[in-house]
């Protein structure tokens, strides 16, 4: 009935609209060159109450993070937009959830808001691009749900450590090891705010949020690395910068006192993987369609890295021993997906069978050892772990 209520009043026009001819090029025309908002100014006793007034204003209307913004005044857009030679109208991408109109001049906007330098643009407008390439069920799922999931940022090649982009110690932050870090991560979400309209209670519809969606960005530690870097393991040179960017549903530390084999450590590594893999079985079964679901990305830091690559683990490798160790009674895995109807029919069985035998068919908690994904991050010292369904 409130369905019914909410799109009776409109379906003729929506329907009018959808069998109305129209010239796409005019009508693209028209969006990109739409008129632009007018500015703003805002007055005070002093610079620092205009700036509290600007950012109660910015707030109220849901464009900032709760933060402190920095205004984006017309001198710091101009000069955010010398770090990229593109024309500032340019349409980078169309940005989810909203599809919203991605131009560099207004990425450098929400930049400028982060505390963002210019050299700091491509990177985010790399990470835009990313996102917008997403399949809509990894948008869905990632941007749209009610789960806690947030976006994260790994940046490989020379652009890491030209812009110094944390790799080791407090990767993740906050202060001062990890700025550049911070405000990458913090520009993203802004973009993903002011641009895709990803705004909470609109287009974000967490239950209960997470701190993980104010910044998180890093950078592989590829000099203590024993690996291949991430961008070079997926067919770029090692000379080449690369952006990716990871959709993650939470957060675990891994600690390992003992264990100095790759064995003994990739268990851990794997035991752990566990964690937070409840319902992957059922979105493997294609609740929505027949892609595999659900992933996990491993941060493995250079000491717990090296004594696993010295006992003959590739990264391949690892992720095979990884699936294999990752494993679960299958009542574990279905309890929080108790709706076998929308479950494909080769795995109903599992909801058939007694509790007690739920409890010993063991299944791998992913659909194979393509799903997990190795990056070398952290401190070069201290042997702790983090794993991100």
């Amino acid at each position: 009935e409130s369905v019914a209520q909410t799109t009776d009043s409109v379906a003729q026009e929506v329907m009018r609209l959808l069998t109305t001819p129209v010239d796409g090029h005019a009508t693209e025309a028209a969006v990109l060159k739409g008129k632009p908002a007018e500015r703003e100014r805002f007055d005070g006793a002093d610079q620092f109450d205009a700036l509290d007034k600007m950012n109660t204003a910015f707030l109220d209307r849901d464009w900032g993070d709760g933060y402190p913004l920095i205004p984006p005044t017309p001198e710091r857009v101009e000069a955010m937009l010398k770090g990229t030679t593109l024309d500032p109208q340019e349409v980078v991408c169309m940005l989810p959830p909203g599809n919203g109109i991605a131009t560099v001049e207004k990425i450098a906007i929400s930049a400028a808001m982060a505390g963002c330098r210019p050299e700091h643009l491509p990177v985010i407008m790399a990470a835009c691009k990313a996102i917008s390439k997403m399949e809509a069920r990894e948008v869905r799922g990632g941007l749209m749900s009610t789960s806690a999931n947030a976006p994260i940022i790994l940046v490989n090649g020379p652009i890491a450590e030209e812009l110094g982009i944390n790799a080791g110690r407090c990767a993740l932050g906050p202060g001062k090891l990890s700025r550049v870090n911070i405000v990458l991560g913090r520009g993203l979400v802004l973009a993903l705010k002011n641009v895709g309209h990803w705004y909470p209670g609109v287009m974000d519809m967490d239950t209960i949020g997470t701190p993980r969606k104010f910044s998180m960005c890093v950078a592989e530690n590829e000099e203590n690395s024993p690996w291949e870097p991430w961008h070079v393991e997926h067919g770029f040179k090692r000379e080449q910068s690369t952006v990716t960017v990871f959709i993650t549903g939470g957060d675990k530390d891994i600690g390992d006192q003992g264990n100095n084999t790759g064995d003994g450590l990739l268990r851990t590594i794997a035991y752990s993987a566990i964690w937070g893999s409840a319902g992957h079985i059922a979105s493997l079964a294609g609740e929505y369609d027949d892609s595999p679901g659900g992933g996990t990305l491993a941060f493995i830091a250079p000491a717990h890295a090296r004594p696993i690559a010295a006992s003959g683990y590739s990264k391949g490798a690892a992720k095979q021993f990884m699936h294999q160790h990752a494993q679960a009674p299958a009542r574990h895995l279905i309890n929080c997906f108790n709706v076998p109807d929308k479950v494909r029919i080769q795995w109903r069985w599992l909801y058939q069978l007694p509790p007690s035998e739920q409890e010993r068919v063991i299944l791998p908690v992913l659909s194979g050892p393509e799903r997990y994904f190795i990056v070398c991050v952290g401190a070069n010292d201290r042997a702790k772990d983090m794993v991100f369904p």
